[in-house]
């Protein structure tokens, strides 16, 4: 008697949930008087799917740039960064020029973002053991501005030359 109540209780709610859910698909169950839309095509299925891409894909919007700063001139030069994008600093690459002794040469890159404080980010250039007056330094970042702007920068005694190259890689963002 016990087996026969263990399977009749859930194949009675069953047949439930089965009659209940009959009802809620059946003709007479719909609204009188309603209107109902025509059936709806679907276009993109497996066998014809759309494209999807990555519109933040590094590959796809890349950004690349080489800036020229000396002491005597320009010293800080801004970044042009397109409406509605923002730059990830991926890769950056320094080679200057500066005195051998009494002065440390730095690059620091502001940026900002949604509008708000400027933040740098300090690069400290290595002197060249052999060539003693040329500096560098190459360092993978990831430094996110909706503005940039790079600059000189040193410690020390003020120095009578010191000129950089700069270069930038990176790719654009969508402004979320």
């Amino acid at each position: 008697m016990r087996n026969k109540q263990r399977y009749v209780l859930p194949a009675a709610a069953l047949a439930g949930m089965f009659f209940a859910g009959s009802m809620t698909h059946h003709a007479g169950s719909q609204a009188k008087g309603a209107t109902y839309s025509t059936p709806v095509t679907v276009m993109n299925t497996t066998a014809n799917a759309a494209g999807v891409r990555d519109e933040d894909s590094p590959g796809r919007n890349a950004f690349q740039t080489a800036v020229n700063l000396n002491i005597s001139g320009v010293t800080g030069e801004g970044l042009t960064i397109p409406t509605g994008k923002r730059l990830v600093i991926d890769y950056v690459t320094v080679g200057a020029s500066a005195p051998s002794a009494g002065t440390q040469p730095y690059i620091v890159i502001f940026t900002t973002l949604n509008g708000g404080p400027s933040v740098g980010y300090q690069m400290t250039l290595k002197q060249s053991p052999l060539a003693l007056q040329q500096f560098g330094d190459s360092e993978k970042v990831q430094i996110y501005g909706d503005t940039a702007f790079v600059s000189l920068a040193y410690a020390g005694n003020v120095p009578g030359i010191y000129s950089a190259g700069v270069s930038i890689s990176g790719h654009l963002i969508n402004i979320p």
